[in-house]
Order: C-alpha cells, then structure tokens, then sequence
C-alpha cells in the first residue's frame, strides 16, 4: 500500500502546548526522505545586508517541492537560510530536479551558494536518530508540521559534514534541472513590531529524558505567555500594520525569481503582472470586496492566521512583538535555566518582521513565513549552536 497520503491522514492536535508530548507523534515511514537546503556562509551575508535574498532561497525550495503536489501536503520546517521538507518516495527524482533548480537560481541570480541534498529516512534510523511527525493546528485551513526524533537536524548536519556530504549533496553538473516557483510571493512591506521590536526565539530542552524535555518545553511557553501575553498580543503580525508594497527593491526578489530563465519578455510581462497585482490587492481590500473565491476583506486576518509564527522541530521556534523591556526579562529568564544546564537558546531582535508568502489561491490555500529582519532565525540558530558546544 503507497504511503503517500500518510500525513495527510493524521489528526492534527489543537493545542501547541502539546508540541512536545511524545505521545502525539508519528513515526514517518521508512521509504520516506527528507529533501534539504541550506545557504553556504548565510552569516556573512546576513552580515552585508542580504537577508532578505537569502530568507526568500530558503522559502523557493519549499515552494518549488510543494508545487510538485500543488497542495500543503507535504510537512515542512523553514528556518531562515534554508527548510526541510519530507517527501515520499515516489517524489524523489523529481524532488532532485526541483532542489537542483533551485541550487542553479540562487547562483544565477545572486552568486549565492545553496546546498541541497536528499536524505533517506532509513539511512536517519541506521544512524540512531528518527524523524516523527505531528500536525499542529493553527487555523482551519493551516497545519504547521512539529517534528521529533532528531532525524532533521541530522539530515541537514549530513549535507555540512564533509565525511557525509558526498552521500547525499546533490550537484547538477552540465544538466539543466527546472524547477516551477510558481506561488512563491514577496508583496508585503517588512512589518513594523507595534511595541518596538520583533524577536525570533529558538530553544533546545536539555532533559535526560522526553518527561523532563516536556516540562521543560511547557514551562518555556507558560513564561512566553507570562511576559508577553497571548497570540493576539504578542504575534508578529497586525492587521492595520500589514501593507502591500511597490517598491522595487521589495518586489524585485519574487520578479526575479519567478521569471527566472523564461526570457527576457516574461520578465517583462512579470514586471507589470505583480504591480498590476499588488494595485488590485491593495485595491479589493480597501474596498472589503468579496468573490466568489475570496473574501477580500477578511483577506489579511486570513494571512496572520497562516502564519508560522510558532513552530517545533526538536527545538522551540517562535517570532514574537515585543518591547525591549519584555526581551529583556525573557532573556535573563533563559539566561538562567542555561547556566543550569536546561536549555540552550538563540534570540534575536530587529524592528520588523520578514513576511515571504507560499499559496496556490488567496482563498485558503496560503501560508506564511515569518522572521525578523536583518538575521531571524539564522543568527538565533548560530548563538543556539555556540551555548550548546559550551554545554558539552
């Protein structure tokens, strides 16, 4: 029997607290893989202003691969510089093509390199590590994938290690793989925190056991809540703050992405389409307007709601706003639960947040990638790993 439909068919939970109960995962099967990207020396980039570029590479694998099944079918992590997407078996010479596409754009377009490769969910297991999946729900058109199991971090690990990396790096030599970017969108203008600042937060429980990890994880998100209030406080996104944008330099990273290697006249055509469609967007929700499709006037609640504000892969990952006083007192919070050995954390803060669309219609078929600006995720992962090689 194909395993194809396997998470399409699980129940996702609707509590996130639960994120790291052991009890709520699944094992993803054997013949599974896992696809993955990462941008080469992101910190240097990060360092000379190109966020926004390397943010919008990382969100183009995940669409080049979801568009392969023209649904949100497939679990997925994002993580700044690069995502991990689980793919079946029966998608993984096509998965290749997709990531090797996607390798050649960031290139091609802005000299950057990106590692892509394909790991087996086997060859995770012989290793000691698994990968387990749980939906979470979100809203009720949105389930973010939460993962267990160590098996993702490993993956991305093989493709970096130098021992490993020849097994599973995928290189497109003289071919010319494409890739459909179809979906990927870039439209909205950085999002200002309404309280001064936005914070990307990841946090690794250091437990012996999932018993003590859970704990752990509960008390982390009791203190989030604690110092920064509930979702509707504390989430990255308003409504009133979310705005369309014309600029070039806002438009340029999907213009260029989603015309790449179709010639010079699409790009043109793709020039006037995305300003024709930023106007009509802009246009059709001042004006509350509701289709047959779409509920236009509903549309950016909808947007917040797909968002990936809060997501988990062995690791606590959320994006918050919040004044400078409430990071201040969750820092010195996290400050001290590592210094006891319970966890290790990476936070960062910028003044607006990084919003990179994923959609196959505007009605509910779209969701969100969230980060703040000018580092994200990527620097609070370099600042996690550094307190972890302390630890050891």
């Amino acid at each position: 029997m194909s395993n194809d439909f396997f998470y399409e068919k699980l129940t996702p939970i609707d509590n996130f607290v639960d994120i790291s109960d052991p009890k709520i995962y699944t094992e993803m099967p054997e013949d599974w893989h896992i696809a993955v990207s990462d941008v080469k020396n992101s910190t240097e980039l990060i360092r000379t202003g190109r966020y926004k570029e390397v943010n919008l590479i990382g969100a183009s694998t995940i669409m080049a691969l979801l568009n392969l099944k023209k649904s949100f079918s497939l679990p997925f992590i994002f993580g700044g510089d690069g995502a991990c997407v689980c793919i079946p078996e029966s998608m993984v010479d096509e998965a290749k093509q997709s990531l090797l596409a996607t390798k050649l754009m960031a290139k091609d377009l802005y000299g950057i390199e990106l590692r892509v490769g394909v790991v087996p969910i086997r060859f995770v297991r012989e290793q000691g590590y698994n990968v387990l999946v749980a939906p979470c729900r979100l809203s009720k058109s949105f389930d973010q994938a939460a993962f267990s199991g160590g098996g993702l971090q490993f993956a991305e690990d093989c493709l970096k290690d130098p021992k490993t990396e020849f097994q599973f790096a995928l290189d497109p030599g003289e071919s010319k793989p494409s890739a459909d970017f179809t979906g990927l969108e870039c439209r909205w203008q950085n999002v200002p925190s309404t309280q001064g600042e936005i914070v990307t937060l990841i946090v690794q429980a250091l437990g012996k056991s999932d018993k003590e990890k859970n704990e752990t994880y509960r008390e982390i998100i009791g203190k989030i809540g604690i110092i920064y209030g509930n979702d509707a406080k504390c989430h990255p996104l308003q409504e009133k703050l979310l705005t369309m944008s014309l600029s070039e330099e806002q438009l340029a990273g999907e213009s260029n992405i989603r015309s790449y290697s179709k010639g010079k006249l699409y790009r043109i055509w793709y020039w006037f389409k995305i300003r024709y469609g930023v106007l009509l967007g802009k246009f059709m929700m001042s004006q509350q307007i509701k289709t047959e499709l779409t509920d236009w006037g509903a549309y950016k609640k909808s947007v917040i709601e797909n968002t990936d504000f809060k997501k988990f892969d062995d690791k606590l990952r959320q994006v918050l706003s919040g004044s400078v006083e409430q990071r201040e007192q969750l820092t010195l919070y996290l400050e001290e639960k590592y210094r006891s050995k319970e966890l290790v954390y990476g936070i960062h803060a910028a003044s607006s947040a990084l919003l990179t669309c994923l959609l196959f219609n505007y009605n509910q078929a779209h969701v969100h990638l969230v980060d703040s600006n000018d580092g994200g995720y990527a620097i609070a992962a370099i600042q996690l790993k550094e307190r972890l090689n302390n630890v050891k």
